[in-house]
């Protein structure tokens, strides 16, 4: 199965039709400033350095990878998943985003899992329904865009 990756700016997703389809995502965020002690709902109290962070979900219900995407764009609202609680806090850089009925958040994790600049912040932070080590990923610089993308081509 063939795999397609679209990255994308925040301000481009309306200019992708099929964006409205299901799909997996990642977002890549900026931290300007460190958060000494961030509640994240239930799940706990934890500190984050600046830098960059990655996080990968999925897009099955309604309103496909275009609503998901959406919300995550939407910095003041109620607080449902994990991401929700940091997003305040981080600006949203890029998207690559992968329309297909295919699950790949856990694909992904792994394959980003392996990249020696990449760490997990919080363990299974994002993953209470997957159970694949957490979807958040840290680096102290950005990783660039083409390793991002080569990393996730893997997954086809």
């Amino acid at each position: 199965m063939q795999i397609t990756i679209i990255n994308l700016l925040p301000t481009e997703i309306e200019r992708f039709p099929e964006l409205r389809a299901r799909g997996t995502y990642l977002l890549h965020f900026w931290l300007e400033h460190p958060l000494e002690a961030i509640a994240i709902g239930r799940f706990g109290i934890f500190a984050l350095m600046p830098g960059h962070y990655y996080y990968i979900g999925s897009a099955f219900g309604t309103g496909g990878l275009a609503a998901r995407l959406r919300r995550h764009m939407t910095i003041h609202k109620r607080c449902h998943w994990h991401i929700d609680y940091l997003r305040p806090y981080l600006e949203l850089q890029t998207i690559w985003v992968s329309p297909t009925n295919e699950r790949l958040e856990c694909v992904w994790c792994t394959l980003l899992a392996t990249l020696p600049e990449l760490s997990r912040p919080i363990t299974h932070f994002g993953a209470s329904d997957t159970g694949c080590g957490g979807h958040l990923f840290y680096a102290v610089d950005a990783v660039t865009e083409a390793r991002i993308h080569h990393a996730l081509l893997a997954a086809t």
